[in-house]
């Protein structure tokens, strides 16, 4: 049996269970075939949280440290005055997050001096790079890419772009240096993952596809279908409220979609699931006619099995969202926006499974249609059930997972 080390900046347990964490989780069943699989995670301060019961997850699931990354001031000329200087010390900002640290590249040095491991895999190119894999060249790496960096970037730019002149330079500069940073660091890797052909395409060097699956506690048996609820005028949101993505996009569904929903659907409903809700976000969302604002939720199963179909309101990030996908696993149509079928291409061909849009009346009106024609929306949910099923499954996500781990350590 190989012994595995997964750096990761997400932990893999079921109380973060967004979809990096989701993706964690599967990486590290899909390599536990192969052998014993250590954790070694990095990040900023949300890594870790306070109490016995979190140090026990970590000794459950094999986590040998959990990094905070302490920020690092830039180096000289840090000290230049005025709009050169605040450039300077944007631009490094950003780049330090693809250069080692020197505190956690000895920690890791040390304990692979402790241990030998056979392998390497990074979950995200940043914790890697700050762990300083670049130095261990005698053991093969592969890289679960996920989101690519400068595309996530990009994304976000062009819903909250810098402000004024000096902004536009800035963020210019920080995307070119992402991106550099990114094409230099590809070759430390024998194989790298991402999340669709898209994003292959964006990649200097060759990469392979990992889909995005929805997640299950049981490893090949998915997630079981639901009936329908024909009589249902429930629409359920889901998503982590901790990122800004979803929170901003459900900020502009809730103002500028819900109202024209409800104004034609009196007895319609949305329901609001995620983690990371603020009290004055929750009291302001409760005050919207006909939501209930729940937060974390302990079981989605039921939320999925008394909603007539989900939105997705996602206008920014990057990667694929798997929301989508959970949704149909459930057998639940989706209303979402052009933005967030990035990936998705085989969910609205040749029959459409989730109504796409690219307007914000375009969301309410699929909304609308959905909530009058129950058929329309079942059969569009069973459609995107038999995809998910036949195209998302574990078994395809560890077959690529296999076939990688296999290339490198024959």
């Amino acid at each position: 049996m190989k012994r595995i080390l997964l750096i990761t900046s997400v932990l893999p347990w079921p109380l973060r269970r967004n979809g990096g964490a989701q993706r964690t989780a599967l990486v590290k069943r899909a390599l536990q075939k192969w052998g014993e699989v250590d954790i070694l995670a990095i990040g900023g301060p949300e890594l870790r949280e306070s109490g016995s019961a979190f140090d026990q997850q970590l000794g459950e699931h094999q986590v040998l440290d959990c990094i905070i990354r302490e920020p690092h001031p830039p180096a000289p000329p840090w000290y230049l005055p005025g709009p050169i200087g605040r450039l300077w010390r944007t631009i490094r900002q950003y780049e330090q997050n693809y250069e080692p640290d020197p505190a956690i590249a000895t920690q890791l040095a040390t304990r692979l001096k402790a241990r030998s491991y056979d392998l390497i895999v990074s979950r995200y190119l940043q914790p890697a790079l700050q762990a300083g894999v670049a130095a261990q060249t005698s053991i093969p790496k592969l890289l679960d890419f996920d989101d690519i960096d400068w595309s996530t970037f990009q994304a976000n730019l062009a819903a909250k772009p810098w402000k004024g002149t000096s902004g536009r330079i800035a963020s210019a500069q920080v995307l070119s240096r992402i991106k550099r940073s990114c094409d230099r660091a590809m070759p430390l890797f024998q194989r790298v993952f991402v999340t669709s052909d898209e994003d292959r395409a964006m990649l200097c060097s060759p990469a392979t596809v990992l889909p995005n699956i929805p997640f299950s506690d049981r490893a090949d048996a998915g997630i079981d279908p639901l009936p329908p609820a024909t009589d249902s005028q429930e629409l359920l949101f889901v998503g982590d409220l901790q990122f800004p993505p979803n929170r901003d996009g459900l900020d502009r569904f809730l103002t500028r979609v819900w109202p024209v929903v409800r104004g034609q659907m009196p007895a319609a409903r949305l329901r609001i699931i995620g983690r990371g809700l603020t009290p004055e976000r929750a009291q302001r969302w409760k005050a919207i006619d006909g939501t209930d604002v729940i937060g974390f939720a302990d079981d989605l199963v039921d939320c999925y099995r008394r909603c007539a179909f989900t939105v997705v309101p996602i206008y920014s990030g990057g990667g694929t969202k798997i929301k989508i996908l959970e949704s149909l696993a459930f057998a639940r149509t989706v209303v979402t926006t052009d933005h967030a079928m990035r990936g998705y291409g085989e969910l609205s061909e040749p029959t459409p499974s989730v109504a796409v849009t690219v307007t914000d009346d375009d969301f309410a009106q699929a909304c609308i249609r959905l909530l009058q024609t129950p058929f329309l929306r079942d059969a569009m949910a069973t459609t995107g059930r038999r995809i998910v099923t036949e195209r998302f499954s574990f078994g395809r996500f560890s077959s690529v997972i296999d076939e990688a781990v296999a290339e490198v350590l024959k």
